[in-house]
């Protein structure tokens, strides 16, 4: 009963409602761009927020189970700093996501607060005090951070491309391909001390070699803002997920290292921190030098994206592909491509140019009398 009031007391904790509340808000304003943009909704579906409660749960217990098996702990101060700076960075920049950064930051202030902040608040009769756990905690949690961003972007970068119409290159639109996912994970972890038990007399607690551990699930983030402009999205997603999974063997290696320095600690942290911002700095420039852009453009018209559950999933057709005929009509504009599927409007024959420049054929039924809703993503005319 005591552990699973432990459990529960996760969904009391502001900072889940609040991280599900951004997820639809975000959510909601995708599909809103999405219609204005291509006049309904590439992804109707709110995927944001069912990633967060399927894979956030999932990972969340793999998570658990492995820190329960190695009894990793964290200090109740940690927690502390993390969820209110978690919470500030939600309400203040509700787009953008730092979770690494929020580790580091919560680590170093847990780390050093009580020889580096001056003016500090003396917190001994609630029983906190910024005394930290061993430097290898904070550690194996920049490893778990790592290994389960790269196993999340391997999975599932890539494969929700919905589109955004950015500024015009040339004289012509150009759409990008922008993830803001998040993810909440709910990470069991054990926090020494009394300070729960003297709350509330209620809550679990284990003797581990005549020391006392509270059980708490802490919501920990998880998340990455990307945008790609020139290249195949689930290509860029694999790649960093390497690279991801590359900082997290990196990282326990720095666990094996604090076994002999454990000061060293809040810097290997922060060569963590420098080191990602580094790969998805490289990542960036690396996409801004590619000759490719999904553009607009004179002959055909450019594919965006795919509307799941259409007749157009069936065909051999990707975003950034280009339609230069449509039932053996050339086009070169949403609405002389419509007028085309009118022709023959229960069967659709393509020709097509993809992003390495190859020609090829494709084609499948679609509903009859309703073209429109053949499910291929493209520039919309521009009126006047």
């Amino acid at each position: 009963m005591r552990t699973f009031i432990a459990c529960g007391s996760y969904l009391l904790q502001p900072l889940v409602w609040l991280a599900v509340l951004r997820v639809w808000l975000a959510s909601r304003a995708r599909i809103k761009s999405e219609r204005h943009d291509f006049g309904s909704a590439v992804y109707g579906d709110h995927f944001e927020l069912r990633h967060l409660l399927t894979q956030g749960i999932l990972l969340g217990l793999g998570l658990s189970l492995v820190n329960f098996l190695i009894g990793f702990s964290l200090p109740i101060m940690w927690i502390i700093v993390y969820e209110v700076l978690a919470f500030i960075t939600l309400i203040i920049l509700p787009t953008t996501v730092l979770p690494l950064t929020l580790i580091v930051v919560s680590t170093l202030i847990t780390w050093w607060g009580s020889n580096y902040i001056p003016i500090k608040p003396d917190l001994s009769a609630a029983g906190l005090s910024f005394g930290p756990v061993a430097g290898a905690n904070y550690l194996w949690l920049a490893v778990m951070f790592f290994l389960l961003l790269g196993h999340w972007v391997a999975h599932y970068g890539g494969r929700f491309t919905s589109p955004k119409i950015y500024a015009k290159q040339r004289g012509k639109r150009i759409a990008g391909y922008p993830w803001r996912e998040l993810l909440v994970i709910p990470m069991v972890t054990l926090v020494p001390g009394d300070w729960f038990t003297s709350q509330w007399a209620f809550w679990p607690v284990f003797h581990i070699q005549g020391q006392s551990f509270a059980i708490l699930v802490l919501p920990l983030l998880l998340g990455l803002r990307f945008t790609i402009f020139r290249q195949a999205p689930q290509l860029v997603y694999r790649r960093l997920a390497k690279q991801f999974v590359w900082l997290g063997v990196v990282a326990a290696a720095f666990v094996g290292w604090t076994t002999f320095r454990p000061q060293d600690s809040p810097f290997l942290l922060i060569v963590l921190l420098v080191g990602y911002a580094v790969i998805l700095w490289r990542a960036k420039r690396y996409d801004e030098h590619q000759q490719f852009w999904y553009s607009q453009v004179d002959d055909g018209v450019r594919v965006l994206a795919i509307r799941p559950r259409t007749p157009a999933v069936k065909m051999d057709l990707a975003a950034g592909d280009i339609i230069l005929e449509c039932n053996h009509r050339p086009i070169n504009s949403e609405t002389s491509f419509y007028e085309a599927l009118l022709a023959n409007p229960a069967y659709c024959h393509l020709r097509v140019r993809d992003m390495n420049g190859e020609l090829k054929m494709t084609e499948t039924a679609i509903y009859s009398g309703a073209p429109h809703e053949i499910g291929i993503v493209l520039f919309r005319d521009q009126e006047g």
